[in-house]
């Protein structure tokens, strides 16, 4: 007993040393913020350079030849080594330049399941004149190489992900470019302002919601009930298939869709305590299936939450609204 106290003793001690060292390391790490207005504009300050592997290489090369220049004494071999040498110093003041003044602008994120991969969008002005090869990425994540005309704004798609769902930042932004002979590295970090909201990983399979109870409505079932037929329409995702007109399909008349009516709403209820002996994260993650779920065939459902109710209603906007309070539920922040 008196070993493993140690050991834990041992281990707490190593992850604070750790930490110290980490937020020691980040306070002498420049990072590019945004302003007043969102805008992140790469300062010189800001930026980082360094040798590439091939640079290592290069300059390896140019030590080897300055030794045989003086070795034989051969005014053409210290001509050739003198001027690669100024390309390479050269290449420093390029790399840095082609970064300098980049700015940035947060432009919004994809809503994500926990687990999934979404795509963050930025913007980026090149002021006074092009810079090539640019490439982005978040830690972590696959980079992306972007051209970046002259004083033209573009838009670029990041990849980002995560396993939590919640509101998250996006995290550090890390920006590089190796032009224009590649012996070089420049990067900087940044850290955009805008946060991304990441839904519950759905359950599978989906929760059993059980059957659908009729409700009378003022406002009709708006084409979603059983009573009366009401005319075919287009098919759109997440149609249910008994609604196909699989007639009119073999008659080569498209893909179409029965629509009913009446003055009755089909509906339904996603209930958080009535899930009592799951914890609360597969509480929610059985309630985003069954969104999912409902979303796909038309019907119109509400979800209880201890702290807030959602009234039944159907389409793509009653799914963002049930899926955000699910990803908030027990969250301090808001979008």
């Amino acid at each position: 007993m008196l070993y493993t106290g140690n050991r834990s003793h041992i281990s707490i001690r190593n992850d604070l040393c750790a930490s110290v060292v980490i937020s020691t390391l980040n306070r002498f790490i420049r990072v590019a913020r945004p302003d007043a207005g969102g805008r992140i504009r790469i300062r010189g300050r800001a930026i980082y350079i360094l040798p590439t592997r091939h640079g290592l290489l290069f300059g390896l090369l140019l030590v080897t030849m300055l030794v045989a220049s003086i070795n034989y004494a051969s005014n053409p071999a210290f001509l050739l080594t003198f001027l690669l040498g100024g390309l390479f110093f050269q290449a420093i003041f390029q790399t840095w330049r082609n970064l300098r003044g980049i700015e940035v602008r947060w432009q919004g994120a994809d809503r994500l399941f926990a687990g999934d991969r979404g795509l963050v969008r930025l913007r980026l002005l090149a002021p006074g004149r092009p810079r090539p090869a640019i490439q982005l990425g978040f830690t972590g994540e696959t980079p992306v190489l972007a051209d970046l005309p002259t004083d033209r704004a573009v838009t670029v798609e990041l990849p980002w992900s995560s396993r939590r769902r919640g509101l998250h930042r996006p995290g550090r932004l890390v920006v590089e470019s190796r032009y224009p002979l590649g012996l070089l590295r420049a990067w900087s970090y940044l850290e955009p302002p805008g946060r991304i909201l990441v839904w519950p990983k759905p359950a599978e399979p989906p929760l059993l919601t059980g059957a659908s109870s009729w409700e009378g409505s003022l406002e009709g079932d708006r084409g979603v009930g059983a009573d009366d037929f009401q005319g075919h329409r287009s098919y759109h995702p997440g149609d249910a298939p008994s609604h196909i007109h699989w007639k009119a399909l073999a008659a080569d008349k498209g893909l179409l869709v029965k629509q009913f009516g009446g003055d009755r709403m089909e509906q339904t209820w996603l209930d958080f305590d009535e899930l009592a002996p799951l914890e609360t994260e597969a509480r929610l993650s059985a309630l985003a299936g069954a969104v999912e779920e409902l979303s796909a065939t038309g019907v119109h459902f509400g979800l209880r939450l201890p702290e807030r109710e959602i009234p039944p209603a159907a389409g793509p906007a009653q799914r963002g609204r049930c899926l955000d309070a699910l990803a908030l539920f027990g969250k301090e922040e808001a979008p």
